[in-house]
């Protein structure tokens, strides 16, 4: 039917344009900590991109829903206001047609949040996490940063290098603080050198015309040697499976291993999953009555309200994920209460202006007058 498909298509345009403004506003947000972390050294500069795209789970658990409301509000709220939908009720075309369009697009995005949740979310968080645990613990040489002192992964070493370009070096020094095998501490200056890897996923540092400074201030017991070419291996640390356990967060883990864990944490990550997904026929529900609008009424009349409700709506649901996370409420007692209540004000509300709800108020006014 092309009033069905007209509907559709503008809601869409303004919920895609929603979205983009959105997805824009979260992931410069994304974008400056991620740079930020990259600028004092905590991530290796190479990951930026890889984090930024992991992300974007994260940012469309709140947004997917927030533009199915934004869009169909503005979308409708506009028709109302150009009497567009007046004249459509004028020409016999029945209210069901608004149902059957939001029903299709609800559809559409709980597809996208359903596998968001399910599947794409914990797989983001989990190599998002890997990611960020591993640079952390084993941060690359390519990845240093010019003018900073950083800690090599053993943590027996602190290097500093003036330039970096690419895998050539300059002007650098190293401090072996915490020798192994009972060795004197010692520093190493170079002009220049180059960074890489070996076969066994070693890092090496190559210096040329590296001076070496070998001794004690207590002692007065220095050796000095000159080498044309030194070469500094640097093992990885290696991540134990019970650091992995300990790491695990529940927004890595999936549906079903959320219901086996049985902690406090992974109860409230189940329920928090649930709510995301069942708020997008839920809260697009409640916004088609309060979309209704008339040309002498102001847009901020219905937008203002509807704004109101969805804020309460998932400030609710944020608080609860949080204290039940820490065990102080039972997280399913509180789902069930909140949705509910608002599946019955969003039923009251599309019943209002029905023509049984018309001669229930008439009647009771009347009721009222003749008392």
């Amino acid at each position: 039917m092309i009033i069905r498909r007209y509907l559709i298509k503008e809601t869409l345009k303004t919920q895609s344009a929603i979205l983009f403004v959105l997805l824009l506003i979260f992931f410069s947000q994304k974008l400056i900590r991620i740079l930020s972390s990259a600028i004092e050294g905590d991530i290796p500069n190479d990951l930026i991109v890889s984090l930024l795209v992991l992300g974007m789970s994260n940012m469309i658990d709140l947004i997917l829903p927030l533009s199915l409301f934004l869009g169909i509000l503005v979308t409708f709220g506009r028709l109302y206001s150009d009497s567009e939908m007046v004249a459509m009720y004028a020409c016999g075309i029945k209210k069901n047609i608004i149902y059957q369009v939001i029903g299709f697009l609800c559809v559409m995005t709980c597809l996208l949040t359903i596998i968001n949740s399910i599947w794409f979310g914990p797989w983001s968080n989990l190599h998002q996490n890997q990611l960020v645990e591993n640079a952390k613990l084993n941060p690359s040489l390519a990845g240093l940063l010019a003018g900073q002192f950083q800690q090599t992964p053993d943590g027996n070493s602190v290097i500093y290098i003036g330039n970096v370009d690419k895998n050539t070096i300059n002007n650098v020094f190293i401090a072996q603080i915490n020798p192994k095998n009972q060795q004197r501490p010692s520093i190493i200056l170079a002009d220049k050198g180059e960074i890489g890897h070996d076969h066994a996923g070693n890092q090496i540092i190559a210096l040329e015309d590296a001076n070496r400074y070998e001794g004690t201030a207590l002692l007065k017991d220095f050796r000095i040697s000159s080498f044309h070419h030194y070469l500094g291996i640097i093992k990885p640390k290696e991540i134990t499976a019970n650091d992995e356990q300990e790491k695990t967060d529940v927004q890595q883990l999936s549906f079903s291993k959320l219901l086996q864990a049985g902690t406090p944490k992974a109860s409230a990550e189940f329920y928090w999953r649930l709510t995301i997904i069942i708020s997008v026929p839920l809260m697009a529900f409640l916004v088609i009555p309060l979309s209704v609008s008339n040309s002498r009424q102001g847009r901020l009349a219905q937008i203002l309200p509807a704004l109101l409700l969805y804020l309460i709506y998932f400030l609710l649901a944020s608080s609860i994920k949080a204290n039940a996370g820490k065990g102080r409420l039972d997280p399913a007692l509180w789902f069930y209460l909140i949705n509910g209540c608002y599946f019955v004000i969003a039923i009251i509300l599309n019943c209002w202006d029905s023509l049984f709800m018309r001669r229930f108020r008439l009647k009771h006014l009347q009721y009222r007058t003749a008392a």
